[in-house]
């Protein structure tokens, strides 16, 4: 069964200014440097390559190894090639390519094909826009008969 995961983030000054975003490439890198393959879904186009940037330049000192599967990569033998070799892939619809066994959920929605996954991350910054859209990702992920475990951060 999918082990689902929530990291709760405190959104006042004190976490340093950490994003959602950020948040996630400390998960990304911990989880690559323990030989963990995952996706990154996130909700759009535009946060794919926002996500696709930080992985590049998330630290001075490396990278975080990706590549992108989705529409706006096209799914030309090149790219499902790479998306298949890469440990971490990156995109905003079903992956083309087999399962990782971790899942980073950077959308508002809990993805249809979350369960194609041993565990899925949901990184929240706590504060009045994320609410509503936390406690539904909850409640859907109830309703799927899991149990969320929940991390203050």
């Amino acid at each position: 069964m999918t082990r689902v995961t929530f990291y709760l983030l405190n959104s006042n000054p004190d976490n340093n200014g950490q994003n959602e975003q950020q948040f996630a490439c400390r998960l990304i890198d911990k989880a690559w440097r323990g030989g963990l393959p995952m996706h990154i879904h996130t909700a759009d186009e535009s946060s794919c390559q926002s996500m696709d940037q930080l992985l590049w330049s998330w630290r001075e000192d490396s990278f975080l190894p990706h590549g992108i599967i989705s529409p706006i990569q096209g799914n030309t033998p090149e790219s499902v090639l790479l998306a298949r070799e890469s440990p971490i892939t990156l995109g905003f619809d079903h992956p083309a390519v087999a399962s990782k066994r971790l899942l980073i959920n950077l959308s508002p929605e809990v993805p249809p094909f979350f369960k194609d996954f041993a565990r899925v991350c949901e990184v929240v910054v706590q504060n009045p826009d994320q609410k509503a859209v936390s406690r539904a990702k909850f409640r859907a992920y109830r309703q799927a008969g899991i149990e969320p475990e929940v991390h203050n951060m």
